[in-house]
């Protein structure tokens, strides 16, 4: 799954105009595990990589799900959403 999710984010971050969506799409994808294990961490990453994007959608969503992750949890979810913003 990481290198279908790296080849949607590569062809997301050229460009598009539902960029975004397809962020929120995957942090929803993760958020229920549908195709994939749930993962809280990433799925906070990639919501929130959506609200920066300029999704709405997903500045809800990242809110809600915040409310459930532990403090550590969240923080790595942070990193990992600033690392990624970084390379892109």
């Amino acid at each position: 799954m990481a290198r279908f999710d790296m080849q949607i984010a590569s062809d997301a971050a050229m460009g598009g105009d539902n960029q975004a969506e397809i962020f929120c799409d995957m942090g929803l994808a993760y958020a229920t595990g549908h195709g994939r294990p749930v993962d809280l961490v990433a799925a906070h990453k990639w919501l929130n990589i959506a609200a920066i994007k300029g999704c709405d959608r997903a500045v809800d969503l990242r809110a809600d799900l915040a409310m459930t992750m532990s403090k550590s949890d969240l923080a790595a979810a942070l990193r990992a959403a600033r690392e990624w913003m970084t390379i892109h």
